[in-house]
């Protein structure tokens, strides 16, 4: 396949790499794998709409250095004359080490929270809003949770700073709720029916909806201290 960064330098991408897929289960594209350190995502399929990585948004991502924010290396295009939206990118490939955010480290977590409420606040400095985080767009490394996934996020020109920071963080807040709420019933469900717990509570302990950083991770750290575990800090609530 025949491609072309910013500067029209042509870019082939092999067709082997096409064999190697490492998910297909996002609307627009299909991510895979192009060598031991780097991924290729192609934007493949018809949901696309407007929700394509652009050069804009490209540009203000790599201004960030955050261990929680993907690196895209470059965007590449099918026209030499066109360059408002790519067709693919480049990327960063990240091992998967944790399958389930209920079992890992309890400093594991909290460092993560961190770095990624700290990504929300650069983002916000950028008027950029983050959107469509959910479990499929994230990847539990050995040393953190990486967002990979940024093509839905926008730029928001209406709202200040700070209004976007407070939206960024209440989203990021909801969004571990449900990857606590999902994890929990998919592999909790009978320890919670047993002891009468419900998922939204447990989730909402853990990760109160607020758009306060210092909150979110006091919170978090308050839950977690004296558990190795989030899924240790959810068994000691099993009925005496």
């Amino acid at each position: 396949m025949i491609f072309y960064d910013k500067n029209n330098n042509k870019v082939t991408i092999p067709d082997e790499v096409l064999t190697k897929i490492i998910s297909n289960k996002g609307n627009c594209g299909t991510i895979y794998r192009l060598n031991k350190e780097l991924c290729f995502k192609y934007y493949n399929k018809t949901e696309i709409a407007d929700f394509i990585l652009n050069e804009d948004m490209f540009q203000a991502l790599k201004t960030i250095n955050n261990p929680s924010l993907v690196n895209i290396k470059q965007l590449l295009y099918k026209d030499k004359e066109s360059k408002f939206k790519a067709k693919a990118y480049i990327l960063e490939y990240y091992q998967s080490v944790y399958d389930n955010i209920l079992t890992v480290p309890s400093e594991y977590l909290l460092y993560s929270l961190e770095k990624i409420l700290k990504l929300a606040e650069e983002l916000s400095k950028e008027n950029i809003r983050v959107f469509d985080l959910r479990e499929s767009n994230i990847i539990l490394t050995n040393k953190n949770i990486v967002l990979i996934d940024p093509d839905r996020w926008y730029f928001n020109i209406i709202e200040n700073e700070k209004s976007i920071e407070k939206s960024n963080i209440n989203n990021i807040t909801g969004f571990f709720q449900n990857i606590i709420r999902d994890n929990l019933n998919k592999t909790e469900r009978e320890f919670l029916i047993k002891n009468n717990l419900f998922d939204y509570v447990i989730a909402g302990k853990l990760f109160p909806l607020t758009s306060n950083s210092d909150k979110a991770i006091k919170v978090l750290a308050k839950r977690l201290k004296g558990h190795n575990r989030p899924i240790d800090y959810i068994y000691n609530m099993r009925k005496k």
